[in-house]
């Protein structure tokens, strides 16, 4: 679409927040190196280098920059918290890595007889309304909060 002599698909183009261009190599045990609970059997390799392979597809150097590695782990640790969560059962020992990572809200009370803690989950639900499972584990979290700090270009602290 020419208007004016000015190619409008091509500004468009230019302007697009979509990223394009290779990432570095990432393997898994790239991943296991900063997050080694998620190691030594805990998560099948297979499910490991899936979601490596599906980082590799979403997560562009070209947009986290120095940023990357960091932002590559926390969307891998936050799936594979996820599938955890469906893998085990109440009595495996790997409940404590899984509730290591899941969202913690903001503690609203505690009681010292018996030990009960309340948490709120309000305020998480309602910053990141919108991106799904992502709020479910800190891992989520951190690496939406990443993401939005990269989409606005540095406009975080206001």
């Amino acid at each position: 679409m020419i208007y004016e002599g000015v190619d409008v698909f091509g500004i468009i183009a230019s302007a697009s927040n979509i990223r394009t261009g290779g990432n570095p190599e990432y393997k898994a045990e790239d991943f296991l190196a900063a997050y080694p609970q998620f190691g030594g059997g805990t998560v099948p390799e297979v499910v490991i280098r899936a979601w490596v392979n599906m980082a590799q597809a979403s997560i562009h150097k070209t947009r986290y920059h120095d940023a990357w590695e960091l932002c590559m782990g926390l969307y891998i640790a936050h799936w594979l918290t996820l599938y955890l969560q469906t893998a085990g059962g109440a009595d495996d020992p790997v409940q404590k890595k899984i509730s290591a990572g899941l969202a913690k809200g903001l503690q609203s009370s505690k009681s010292a007889g018996d030990i009960s803690v309340s948490y709120d989950f309000g305020s998480i639900n309602e910053d990141f309304v919108g991106w799904g499972t992502y709020k479910l584990t800190t891992y989520g979290q951190q690496f939406l909060t990443l993401a939005r700090m990269y989409a606005i270009g540095g406009m975080v602290v206001w």
